[in-house]
Parts: structure tokens; C-alpha cells; sequence
């Protein structure tokens, strides 16, 4: 399919005025589960035009603090962030088939790696889902495993055969990014989104002790402060930046 259509408009343009020139197939790779839920209401709404949604995610059991691990091994903290994801795509709406758990290599953070073994998988099931739109957090950040991932599906995007559009969303540790394109929602859609970011319970609880303020909490911030600097009439929104392969 012809992406340059991602090129109209003046910059930022919102999501919901782009004219899709037809179904679209999506796919978001997440470098840890809660990627997916941080860009949720966007998915949401591109579900809801009718474009085909797939999602990768990378196993790891990062992120869960000695409190709510105590006792737990490496591989039931996996396990834990696993089933927190899979009760978030249910609640979603996501069908079985239109996601996967993979275990990649992580580095000793336990957190995906930039490597060839990695990128041979993930070129394999790229291929296999032919994307026109790949879904990641921003490579400028301070998380390791967005950089790798970002990384990764760069030279994946610029390798295969067909258009590929790359959106990459701003996260609460991307350091600079470009708004390309953005996605404001209301009240309500943030308290859908608030729901589907608490399924992942153990950073909720970690924001809670170390931040004093919740998961949900500290995403809709961002998505508040977004909207805030686009100066537009809702109160939240996620921004992404486009790199287009053709």
C-alpha cells in the first residue's frame, strides 16, 4: 500500500482527520508489557476503523520491586507480567490470535536485547504479518529496552520489500521527540484507559510506593502535559512521530 498519505497536513496532524485510503494492517512490538496500554486509546480507536491489529511482546519480568516479588524467581515474575498483559488485551477486546509472548534474549537487566538472534525473530514474524504500520516507544529514551527495540525494527522496516510507516510515541522517558501526528481523547476514555493500565498491577503498586501516585496516574500525566503543549480543546493525548520506508 501506498503510505504517502502519512505525509499530508501540517504537522502535528490529528489522527482522527487522516483519510485512510483503506484497511490497514498494524502491529505493535513492545519492548515490555504495558507498552501496548500506554498508546491503548489510539489502538482503540484505529481497532474501531477497521484496521487489523497485532501485537508482540517481549517477555521480561523487569519492573516488579522486591515488595510485590518477595519470594518470586525470575521466571514467575515473567509469568506474573505475562498474565497482567493477557488480562489487560482481554479487557481490550484483542483476539488470542492477534497476539504474542516471545522470549527473546535479554540482557542481564532482563530486559530485551539488540541482537541478531532477536532481529532474525522478529524479521521472521514481520514477514509473516506484513505491516504497513509498526507501533514502538521512541528510540531517543532513556529505557534501554525502547532504544533496543526501536533499534531493531529500524533496520527491519528498511529491509523488507514493501511501504512500512514507523510510529513511534512519546513515553514518560523519551528525552525529544518530533509530534508528527497525535490523538487527543476526553475524560472518559481516560477512565477506560486508567482500567486498562491498572491490570498491570505490580507497576501500580511500584509507582504507588516510589512515586506516591499510581501507573494509571503517571501516564495520563504525560497524556495531559501532551495535550497541554499541543494546545488543543481535550484534555489528554498521546503523540507520535512518523519515519516512513517506501
Amino acid at each position: 500500500m501506498n503510505l504517502d498519505f502519512l505525509l499530508d497536513g501540517i504537522r502535528p496532524v490529528d489522527l482522527r482527520s487522516v483519510r485512510w485510503p483503506g484497511k490497514l494492517n498494524l502491529l505493535v512490538t513492545a519492548p515490555h508489557p504495558d507498552d501496548f496500554d500506554a498508546i491503548g486509546v489510539t489502538l482503540r480507536y484505529l481497532a474501531d476503523q477497521g484496521h487489523d491489529l497485532h501485537v508482540l511482546v517481549a517477555e521480561t519480568g523487569s519492573g516488579i520491586d522486591k515488595v510485590y516479588g518477595a519470594g518470586m524467581t525470575q521466571v514467575d515474575r515473567t509469568r506474573l507480567r505475562v498474565m497482567e498483559q493477557t488480562g489487560s488485551f482481554r479487557f481490550f477486546g484483542l483476539p488470542k490470535e492477534r497476539y504474542r509472548f516471545l522470549a527473546l534474549a535479554n540482557a542481564d537487566d532482563d530486559q530485551v536485547a539488540d541482537t541478531a538472534e532477536n532481529r532474525k525473530v522478529l524479521e521472521e514474524l514481520v514477514r509473516e504479518i506484513r505491516p504497513d504500520m509498526l507501533f514502538m516507544p521512541h528510540g531517543n529514551d532513556t529505557n534501554r529496552a525502547h532504544r533496543a527495540m526501536y533499534a531493531m525494527m529500524k533496520t527491519i522496516a528498511a529491509s523488507v520489500e514493501w511501504p512500512v510507516a514507523m510510529m513511534m510515541n512519546s513515553d514518560v522517558k523519551t528525552v525529544e521527540m518530533k509530534k508528527d501526528f497525535y490523538l487527543a481523547f476526553d475524560d472518559r476514555q481516560a477512565q477506560w484507559k486508567s482500567r486498562l493500565l491498572r491490570y498491570h498491577d505490580s507497576q501500580h503498586q511500584r509507582n504507588l510506593r516510589d512515586r506516591g501516585y499510581g501507573f494509571d496516574d503517571r501516564v495520563l500525566g504525560l497524556n495531559r502535559r501532551t495535550a497541554s503543549g499541543l494546545g488543543i480543546g481535550l484534555p489528554y493525548a498521546a503523540s507520535f512521530e512518523l519515519e516512513l520506508y517506501r
